[in-house]
């Protein structure tokens, strides 16, 4: 039998913890700005793939496994805030570059999407992402009879609420897009996109 009480706060904190801004939001935005919402769907699914895994692992005791060794997230915070600086500094200097540089650098080989799979890593290198799992596992593991039945559930509102949601990231990357084909306007963009992300990963180090 389905908790409603549960199920309606599950729907709530699945729209809120996904609308917000996070790195994988903004990882998704960008990619979609930069190479088109087309080319970046192998890395929204693999950040959805991801996020679903860590549910499921959450349910069956991740926590647990966290609890026992705290320095876990730690390890996750200082692993993940370091990707985001790494690749804040890309932007800026592609922000700080002239461009011919800058347009240079978009045909470069060097340069691509990121794959399905570095989608899914991306997850479980971001504390967000791990505290939302286990906050979700924690709080609606009775939502039905059985831990099972509960994480049917948790991953179904996941698909009917969550996809929809965090696919606004995409789609206001695609519209970015057509702003960064213009020379003028892709160097400012990537200003802002490196100062973003480097933001970010001084969130992840603070939380």
């Amino acid at each position: 039998m389905i908790n409603t009480t549960l199920l309606i706060s599950l729907i709530s904190l699945t729209f809120l913890s996904i609308i917000t801004p996070g790195p994988s939001n903004l990882i998704v935005m960008s990619s979609s700005a930069l190479f088109g919402w087309r080319k970046t769907i192998p890395l929204f699914l693999g950040i959805s793939s991801g996020s679903a895994l860590m549910v499921s692992a959450s349910v069956y005791g991740l926590g647990t496994i966290i609890e026992a060794w705290p320095w876990l997230l730690t390890g996750v915070k200082l692993f993940g805030a370091a990707w985001l600086t790494n690749m804040s500094i890309q932007f800026l200097k592609k922000g700080f570059s002239d461009n011919s540089q800058i347009q240079d650098a978009a045909q470069s080989n060097s340069i691509r999407p990121f794959r399905f799979y570095e989608g899914i890593f991306m997850q479980w290198a971001n504390p967000k992402a791990i505290i939302v799992a286990l906050t979700i596992a924690a709080a609606f593991i009775d939502v039905s009879d059985t831990p099972f039945q509960s994480l049917i559930i948790i991953l179904g509102i996941f698909v009917i609420v969550g996809i929809p949601t965090a696919s606004v990231w995409l789609f206001l990357g695609n519209l970015v897009n057509k702003m960064v084909t213009d020379k003028k306007y892709a160097k400012r963009f990537n200003l802002v996109m490196g100062v973003s992300i480097l933001l970010t990963a001084v969130m992840i180090l603070m939380a």
